[in-house]
């Protein structure tokens, strides 16, 4: 064995397998600790003894014995392995004492288990760091950032900015729906052009608001036919109107079903929804963000990234 061959040409993951291998006397039982096949872990011993360039276990007969190489390249894995194992040790106290402010600027009703489940992650990684929320419209949350306040937002963005930094990160399904009280609830519709001659519920959103919104195009066309008996920006008194059979309107999937009653409501066509509002991360791209926001933001990406 050349002295440089493991500093110079050695991958350290072969080294992570020969360590389990060893510790587990066979290539059965560690392939099912690592829970890949005995066929791929062979052949990482067979890669791994060809870079070391000799033979690291006897597996003739039903022997399993290191070689006098292998003992060598067994006591580097452990004290590779013991040595990364510190380090992340003191990495993590080392986060654990971070500390500081995240302001977030948000819409409100965002729900998200993904969101969620990053803050809960996050909290346990970083007890220090405190967050302050605002709640603010989109178009409030877009000018603030544009300000360079030191914040995050997450909002709607019919209108980006070329000052802006966005990372896509959820996607609100809008949806019909009208009330147990209404008439509609106890009719088969099958299409929008069926409902006709009902009061309609606005939702004044930015989303829905925005002239080049495919939400905006299906308000419009549901006025044609319909009368707009009441106009709010607010979720929750939209939801009320309609639950109390006031007549019909545009509801976040996710909001009815999350409702303490999702049987007061009837989803009405077109079917699987009317459309989608994204919900984007920004913040302005001059602006250096601070360490725990640059944290914070790996958190987000990595998370909604893997779906």
């Amino acid at each position: 064995m050349h002295a440089q061959v493991l500093v110079d040409k050695c991958n350290w993951a072969l080294l992570r397998i020969f360590r389990v291998i060893v510790q587990a006397g066979s290539l059965n039982k560690a392939a099912i600790q690592l829970c890949v096949t005995q066929s791929a872990l062979s052949q990482s011993l067979k890669r791994l003894e060809q870079q070391v360039g000799s033979c690291l276990i006897l597996r003739q007969k039903g022997q399993f014995q290191l070689t006098a190489v292998g003992e060598i390249v067994f006591e580097a894995s452990l004290m590779i392995y013991n040595q990364l194992n510190e380090i992340e040790q003191r990495l993590k106290q080392q986060q654990n004492t971070l500390s500081g402010t995240i302001r977030l600027l948000v819409l409100s009703r965002v729900q998200s288990a993904r969101f969620d489940r990053v803050l809960h992650d996050f909290h346990q990684k970083y007890p220090l760091v405190d967050f302050q929320v605002d709640v603010h419209k989109s178009p409030d949350i877009q000018q603030l950032l544009l300000q360079k306040v030191p914040a995050l937002g997450l909002a709607l963005s019919p209108k980006h900015s070329a000052k802006m930094h966005y990372q896509l990160l959820i996607r609100q399904h809008y949806a019909l729906f009208c009330g147990q009280g209404h008439a509609l609830y106890r009719q088969d519709i099958e299409h929008l052009e069926q409902i006709c001659n009902h009061g309609f519920i606005s939702f004044h959103q930015d989303q829905l608001d925005d002239i080049n919104s495919h939400l905006h195009d299906i308000r419009d066309k549901i006025l044609q036919q319909n009368k707009l008996l009441v106009t709010t920006n607010n979720l929750d008194e939209v939801m009320r109107f309609i639950k109390n059979g006031f007549g019909f309107g545009l509801l976040p999937k996710h909001i009815v079903a999350a409702s303490p009653q999702p049987h007061a409501f009837k989803q009405l066509p077109p079917f699987p929804d009317v459309g989608i509002a994204p919900i984007y991360l920004q913040w302005h791209k001059e602006r250096e963000l601070s360490l725990i926001e640059q944290y914070f933001v790996q958190e987000l990406r990595v998370t909604f990234a893997s779906h």
